[in-house]
């Protein structure tokens, strides 16, 4: 039997970034993403801020701030010029547009519906935008009915008008009222364009502004509306870069919510075992020499980063960068009933500002072996493939007495970015279609005004907290930037076996290492060989809880669980 020739250097490809750029798009291109983003990560000033692996934070969202900016000065001219035109048109023409608005808006929104889940707006400008609109409905209406009843009265020869003579001047003020709604849709549309097939290009893209600008006043648009968030801004520089984590201290992951790995993506099937620990067969008198957890989490550590030796294991040699780093993680709700605690006061000394990012080696260890029901300790080992698309952490914790050992294995997968924000890149510089957009723009205004007034006169105000209480969501994360854009599945059968791939390479190496380890301490490895064939027996993972055994799993976990999409690289 061959066996593969040693890795000699670094020849694993390097990943391709594009996971910043992408968003920075789908800022410009997605609303929800642009104000998802900004409620998340700017309007709280004590939110704990999770990790996105390969997202530039500051560079996305000085962008949704300026997304946001420009569409809320759109919206607003737009709203004026609609007045403008009511106020100008016939009754008829009214009503002939505002049906063929809503016609075009209904199979747009069907589409979009079928697409993902709408975001609720929020109640206040929501409320003002119904009320508005009902108003200028029941305007239309008026005026619809008036010239009918004008056109059915009995008209006498001798009266020289049978019904209102149209004023030239209402007239021109409705065609120009028209162009200047057009003139504005057609020019947000042809910036939007600008954004993303010059400025987000993979060759020409900065996040920061340059000595040229790739079209004319470029900066001017990508920095609208920063001054209004200049503060919250200010903890998210552009220069920032993937950071290694610090060897003597721990990533501190405050959560809001269920999922507590926050930045990693979805679960995908963990699993736990609850180990005896016996003397082996022979030495049934002998005392077992013991040990510590620190000891085992190195041994585990140094074993799983050797798994990458080989580039025959991984495609692309992915395996060879396995990242490792000791991860704290926290429930905000809990946080906030241990508010007064010195435990919450190590990672929450001022109440007014967000949870520290790290604590000390000294908290790591003391949470090891004294871990608390709110507060946690993992070891955290992550994979970054085809191109940061995929993102393959699982997160491995023990426990430990005289008597027992307990393992917890919880992998997570972060999917691709949607499909749709990585469609930049095929946009021709050179297109009428943002020209033919502003068109079906324009004929669908009548029924987007609902929204745009929502838009224009939108806000976004921290969560209410009233004088001496403290609000957990506040504290906690639910999402990471990358997650807000990622999809709910992979893209193609190759993502798919990697992530399987990936997952059983290391609980194999896993599963082998807690073997050898415990076997040189002494303790049978009995029992843990019987659960061990259950995690990888016929190369699946376990299916549902298992009976008569000490292995927990969470959901259905078996090959393909995972969905694949059509998605496009």
């Amino acid at each position: 039997m061959s066996t593969p020739a040693p890795a000699t250097g670094n020849d694993s490809p390097k990943l391709r970034d594009d996971t910043t750029r992408f968003l920075c798009g789908a800022a410009h291109r997605d609303e929800e993403f642009a104000d998802s983003a900004i409620r998340e990560y700017l309007v709280e000033a004590t939110r704990s801020i999770p990790r996105s692996p390969g997202v530039n934070s500051g560079a996305v969202l000085r962008e949704a701030v300026a997304a946001r900016t420009r569409r809320k000065v759109r919206d607003g001219l737009l709203l004026v010029l609609a007045v403008a035109a009511l106020f100008a048109a016939s009754g008829t023409v009214l009503v002939i547009w505002l049906v063929i608005a809503s016609l075009a808006a209904a199979g747009a929104g069907a589409r979009m519906a079928f697409a993902r889940p709408r975001r609720v707006a929020q109640r206040g400008p929501a409320v003002l935008g119904a009320i508005a609109s009902a108003i200028a409905l029941f305007f239309v209406l008026y005026k619809f009915i008036e010239e009918l009843d004008d056109s059915t009265s009995y008209c006498r020869p001798r009266y020289e008008e049978c019904g209102p003579e149209s004023s030239d001047g209402a007239l021109a003020v409705l065609i120009i009222a028209i162009v200047l709604i057009f003139a504005v849709l057609f020019a947000d549309r042809v910036v939007t364009w600008l954004l993303v097939t010059k400025s987000f290009r993979r060759a020409g893209f900065r996040t920061s502004k340059g000595e040229k600008e790739l079209w004319r006043n470029e900066w001017a648009f990508r920095g609208l509306g920063h001054a209004n968030y200049a503060a919250a801004l200010a903890l998210y520089p552009v220069e920032e870069d993937d950071e290694p984590d610090e060897a003597d201290g721990a990533q501190v992951i405050v959560y809001h919510g269920y999922r507590p790995f926050v930045g990693s993506g979805a679960m995908f099937e963990p699993w736990s075992m609850a180990l005896p620990l016996k003397p082996a067969e022979g030495k049934l008198d002998a005392p077992l020499p013991g040990f510590a957890l620190p000891e085992l989490y190195e041994r585990i550590t140094s074993e799983l980063v050797k798994t990458g030796r080989s580039p025959s294991l991984s495609p692309g040699h992915r395996l060879r960068n396995l990242q490792t780093g000791d991860r704290v993680v926290i429930s905000s709700v809990e946080l906030i009933d241990h508010i007064d605690d010195a435990e919450a006061r190590i990672v929450l000394p001022d109440k007014d500002h967000s949870p520290q990012d790290t604590v000390s080696r000294s908290v790591v260890d003391d949470l090891i072996t004294r871990p608390m029901e709110w507060m946690r300790y993992f070891r955290s080992f992550q994979v970054e493939t085809w191109d940061r698309d995929v993102v393959i952490s699982a997160y491995l914790t023990f426990g430990l007495d005289d008597e027992m050992l307990y393992v917890e294995w919880t992998p997570c997968i972060l999917h691709p970015i949607n499909s749709e924000h990585r469609k930049i890149d095929m946009l021709p510089e050179q297109s009428l279609r943002p020209f033919v957009e502003a068109i079906v723009d324009l004929l669908r205004f009548p029924a987007s005004i609902p929204k745009r007034f929502t838009t224009a006169v939108g806000w976004m105000n921290p969560i209410p907290q009233a004088e001496g209480t403290y609000v957990a969501e506040r504290y906690g994360a639910s999402n990471s930037l990358r997650e807000l854009a990622s999809r709910s599945q992979v893209d193609n059968y190759f993502q798919l076996t990697d992530v399987e791939r990936y997952i059983k390479v290391l609980e194999s190496r896993l599963l082998r290492t807690l073997g050898e380890f415990l076997e040189s301490k002494g303790i049978s490895v009995t029992e843990f060989m019987e659960q061990a064939m259950q995690v990888t027996s016929n190369n699946v993972h376990i299916t549902g809880p298992v009976i008569s055994s000490n292995i927990g799993t969470s959901g259905k976990a078996r090959t393909g669980k995972t969905n694949v999409g059509k998605g496009t690289s």
